[in-house]
């Protein structure tokens, strides 16, 4: 018994160790970030301090009100929020028709949607450019958002159909016998219930848009209209860097995530169908 439980313990223990070390893997580099953005440009570019030994935020102050970092920080929050906000409402409607309804062929439909993922976005350049160019939505903000929502939208559709397939029918069935139109189920039945899991959807979308470079830095050419990912190249000239400043646009390009993180995180762990049937 004492040689068994030892071994329970070292399990535990080692358990432990790998996501202290998995935790410190992740956590390093945004650690770095955030001290080099604490820097003077003199300790920067000292190998000695790793950990600067004055703090100093010259280096925030001059993205937030010496550069259009602010200007390219609402672009990608307007571009983001509309993306996200679309992705998630035609992905409910589309998951729950194919989730709840009869419909022929529905297998071979999300078959079909799933297979839009496989093409890689370098693929797709060209052909979007083209549409892109022929509807004249070079350089707009609608067609960035179109752009985006043809890459996050499938992948949406499918989390959201399997969790609504994962929802028992009987919740909506009750809530229809005590006088609940099929609308009123919907509201307010499977979306409270399937809450946790959409919440994990919106933050796939925002993430999805939020950080996205290749296609902003095609399709947008007005400087002022740049998203923040591509804005910071400004921070990078033709034979220097300014680490100072790009490390500065990098931690605050992260607080809106963070955010959205911190806000939504209850619903994230939450249970999928926790509370919703009476004992």
């Amino acid at each position: 018994m004492t040689m068994k439980r030892m071994r329970k313990k070292a399990e535990v223990l080692c358990i432990y160790l790998f996501m202290t070390l998995m935790a410190i893997l992740s956590i390093g580099p945004f650690i770095y970030v955030v001290l080099t953005a604490l820097k003077t440009q003199e300790q920067i570019y000292d190998p000695g301090q790793i950990i600067p030994t004055y703090i100093s935020f010259e280096n925030f102050s001059k993205v937030l009100f010496h550069s259009n970092f602010s200007r390219y920080f609402i672009n990608s929050f307007l571009v983001a929020a509309i993306t996200t906000g679309i992705c998630v409402l035609l992905s409910v409607m589309a998951s729950y028709a194919l989730s709840r309804y009869e419909i022929i062929g529905a297998d071979k439909i999300k078959m079909v949607i799933l297979m839009t993922r496989m093409f890689p976005g370098v693929l797709l350049c060209i052909p979007f450019y083209i549409i892109m160019k022929q509807l004249e939505l070079i350089d707009t903000y609608t067609g960035l958002i179109m752009l985006y929502c043809s890459f996050t939208l499938p992948f949406a559709i499918w989390r959201t159909n399997a969790l609504f397939s994962g929802i028992p029918w009987e919740l909506e069935e009750a809530a229809r016998i005590d006088g609940c139109s099929r609308l009123s189920a919907f509201l307010q039945v499977i979306i409270p219930v399937a809450r946790p899991g959409l919440f994990v959807n919106m933050l796939f979308c925002f993430m999805s848009a939020w950080e996205e470079y290749m296609y902003a830095s095609i399709f947008i050419n007005t400087p002022l209209k740049k998203t923040i990912q591509v804005g910071m190249k400004d921070f990078v000239g033709q034979y220097t860097i300014e680490w100072g400043l790009l490390m500065s646009a990098v931690t605050l390009s992260l607080i809106p995530v963070i955010l959205f993180f911190a806000v939504v995180q209850k619903n994230l762990v939450g249970g999928l169908t926790e509370g919703s049937v009476k004992g």
